[in-house]
């Protein structure tokens, strides 16, 4: 009976193991996508660049297209009053 019970704990911790191994070895894979998805982003900027595109002016349009419509108008709204502030 004592054997039973010693084993019980290993049991669970081969299934722990096991179990942490896949979520290791999951975010090891998302990390790697990741990576290669960043390294695709910068081909197609650099493609761009190659084709006479502005990248900096390309990198705010996605993210002013990120933004929520109100949130953009408000921003733009705050961004024109302190340029008529600076005589801009």
């Amino acid at each position: 009976m004592d054997d039973v019970i010693e084993d019980e704990p290993r049991a669970a911790y081969k299934v722990t193991a096991g179990e942490l191994r896949q979520f290791i070895e999951r975010y090891e894979r998302l990390d790697q996508e990741k990576k290669d998805i960043a390294d695709a982003q910068k081909e197609v900027m650099s493609e761009a660049k190659g084709r006479g595109y502005d990248v900096k002016v390309m990198r705010r349009l996605i993210a002013l297209r990120k933004k929520d419509p109100a949130e953009l108008s408000e921003e733009e709204a705050v961004l024109e009053l302190y340029k008529e502030a600076l005589g801009m």
